[in-house]
């Protein structure tokens, strides 16, 4: 069950990562280190509903320029907001962007949609989860048989 987004940290990418830890990889070193992106900042909104970060990346993947963006996160670490193809030159057009972005988002709404795919997602698992077994104790009941 996931927690609401609260300050972890008062480095961007310890909190990010803190923040974001088993609900995406999106900040993890590893992933990080791939995009040659770095963590500007990162801050939970709304009550902790949301989790914002802006970073610096690589526009190419040798690394000849760089640029700013904002990604948006729900509770559960889905990406609510992000613009792969919109570069900021500057950090403070990012941050600006993302304030934008997320004075328009309703941040109670999109957490009750995501506890209902939740809901709806973890129901289908657990049906999976019954047929396995029950496909398992079959397969047992006819090695024991034999």
């Amino acid at each position: 069950m996931p927690n609401l987004y609260r300050n972890e940290a008062s480095d961007p990418k310890s909190n990010a990562q803190r923040n974001l830890c088993g609900r995406t990889h999106y900040v993890d070193d590893d992933t990080l280190r791939y995009h040659k992106s770095r963590v500007i900042s990162s801050r939970h909104t709304d009550g902790g509903l949301l989790f914002a970060v802006v970073t610096s990346d690589a526009k190419d993947y040798e690394n000849r320029s760089r640029g700013f963006r904002f990604v948006i996160f729900d509770v559960f670490g889905n990406v609510v907001q992000r613009d792969t193809d919109q570069w900021f030159r500057k950090s403070e057009q990012a941050t600006k962007a993302m304030w934008e972005a997320l004075n328009a988002l309703d941040a109670a709404d999109l957490t009750h949609k995501a506890i209902e795919r939740a809901i709806v997602q973890h129901a289908s698992e657990m049906e999976r989860l019954e047929r396995d077994i029950e496909r398992l104790a079959t397969q047992d009941k006819t090695r024991t048989a034999a």
